[in-house]
């Protein structure tokens, strides 16, 4: 049975929109002399909506990022947490949490945001057909106001993260008129800087200040939101000046960036990781000793240096050496032939009788390369891999079933919250909804289980590290390398590098 579908790690992707979107902003001047002198800019993001704007998909964080959705909980850009729609939080019984929200805040067609509509709002998101992990029924069991201005969440559990739950897109709330049977109308319904004013399918959208924004002056007039595939082509828009900002730049254009005049480029590393997912419930991944051979015969070094060059680490895990919650002292993985044939003939598996297939998705950067690499490092080892490539919509249903040998994956560990729970639960319970792997190990529900009942941070964290030492060492994944993200800008301030937020009040045109 196929799982629930998780969001945050990947995105479901919209085809490339060409060099010009609807027009306005898209002008040879570089998206700041629109009509009149309007002070607008243009944004490429990589990702744009695919399932109806619905919150509890992916299509959440594109309705944050274009400035529209807000949640209750502010997540700043080094992961800590503060007020939003809400101003202050308090955990008033093991299983109950009050929000205490913002006054004198209006939806874009002025409608009041009090707790009867934030209530509706979340209440909306537990009774989707498929809710976001990070905010389901399983961890809460109901929202209601407790007056005009109070709401109350009620847990199953006791727990301890519901303010960084609240933090999450998915968790955002519009105003009652936008939940559809069939489909969310963010128009007016949101309560951000920016208002959606016109919308082309799958390639971009338009978007105006919202004059009434609760959070104060909003600098822009308006803004045209781009959802661009091709790595190459966004580029391309920021040294033209098509576009004045760009995610998630190529490695091959970054040179050409820097030496662009007026184009700035920013590269940090994110909390995300690539990685070769081995289906651990069928042959012959279901022995931990093939795993570990395939683990063996890769190279992470090489992988880095040549596919990511100056954009990668080789990874110690599923997280990075320097976060609070990786083992201390982990290490990568050092490519070791010998160990890997001697790992196949414990398991009894000549590795000349394998045939695999790599499952690929043609969005992944640099993953095209990737695929060739470790081809042709499994085939030093005595492996024959085919590579299947497809774009993530297609492949998504086959991997969720486990119908596939060995896929690549770039997975965000903080992609729903700051706080890696949500992540491990989705991707190594039981009952994950983005478990790839098909683990099913009651040690690991055990681990997560204590750790999500666990208030203390860092024994928190040491829970987290524990596990995550236990994944390396099983090759329940093969973890290749951690990632960094370059955005190119140019002609523009107050832009903040930010997995939430792209579009927002503070954002400004340079010479405006």
């Amino acid at each position: 049975m196929r799982k629930a579908r998780v969001t945050c790690g990947l995105l479901v992707l919209a085809p490339v929109l060409g060099a010009c979107g609807m027009g306005g902003a898209d002008s040879a001047d570089g998206g700041g002399g629109g009509a009149g002198g309007e002070r607008a800019v243009v944004i490429d993001e990589p990702f744009g909506p695919a399932a109806g704007w619905a919150l509890e998909t992916d299509d959440s964080f594109v309705l944050s990022k274009v400035g529209c959705l807000e949640t209750l909980v502010r997540r700043e850009a080094d992961g800590s947490i503060e007020p939003m729609l809400a101003t202050s939080w308090e955990q008033v019984e093991p299983t109950a949490w009050e929000f205490d929200l913002r006054t004198g805040v209006s939806f874009q067609n002025g409608e009041p945001m009090d707790a009867e509509a934030v209530a509706g709002a979340l209440t909306h998101a537990l009774d989707v057909t498929a809710p976001a992990s990070v905010f389901a029924p399983e961890t809460v069991t109901g929202v209601a106001p407790v007056d005009e201005d109070t709401v109350r969440i009620t847990t199953a559990e006791p727990d301890h993260l519901m303010p960084e739950r609240l933090s999450t897109p998915n968790t955002g709330v519009l105003a009652p008129g936008a939940y559809g049977e069939s489909a969310t109308d963010p128009r007016a319904t949101c309560t951000g800087p920016f208002t959606i004013v016109e919308e082309v399918p799958q390639q971009s959208v338009r978007l105006e200040r919202n004059a009434a924004y609760w959070g104060g002056e909003v600098r822009l007039d308006a803004a045209e939101v781009r959802f661009v595939t091709d790595a190459t082509l966004r580029a391309t828009q920021i040294q033209t000046g098509e576009a004045q900002i760009s995610r998630k730049m190529p490695i091959t254009s970054v040179t050409a960036l820097t030496e662009t005049d007026g184009v700035t480029v920013e590269t940090t590393e994110l909390s995300r990781t690539t990685q070769l997912v081995l289906n651990n419930a069928r042959a012959p991944f279901d022995d931990e000793r093939v795993r570990r051979a395939v683990q063996a015969a890769v190279d992470t070094a090489e992988i880095s240096d040549a596919v990511y060059p100056g954009a990668s680490r080789p990874a110690v895990g599923p997280f990075a050496p320097d976060e609070p919650f990786a083992p201390t002292g982990a290490e990568p993985v050092t490519a070791d032939p010998e160990a890997a044939a001697a790992l196949f003939e414990e398991a009894g598996v000549d590795p000349g009788s394998l045939d695999l297939t790599l499952t690929v998705y043609t969005e992944g950067t640099g993953f095209a390369d990737l695929a060739a690499v470790i081809q042709e490092q499994l085939r030093s080892a005595g492996v024959s891999v085919e590579i299947e490539t497809a774009d993530y919509a297609s492949v998504e249903p086959r991997l969720l079933d486990g119908d596939f040998d060995m896929a690549l994956l770039s997975r965000n560990h903080l992609g729903d919250m700051p706080d890696p729970l949500g992540f491990l639960t989705a991707d190594y319970s039981c009952d994950g909804g983005f478990n790839l792997t098909q683990l099913c190990d009651p040690a690991v529900d055990e681990l997560i289980t204590r750790a999500r009942g666990t208030a203390d941070r860092d024994a928190r964290y040491a829970l987290y590290a524990q596990l995550a030492a236990d994944l390396q060492e099983r090759a329940v994944n093969v973890f290749l390398v951690h990632e960094t993200e370059t955005v190119a800008h140019s002609g523009v301030t107050g832009f903040t590098l930010h997995p939430y937020y792209t579009l927002t009040a503070d954002l400004a045109l340079a010479d405006g």
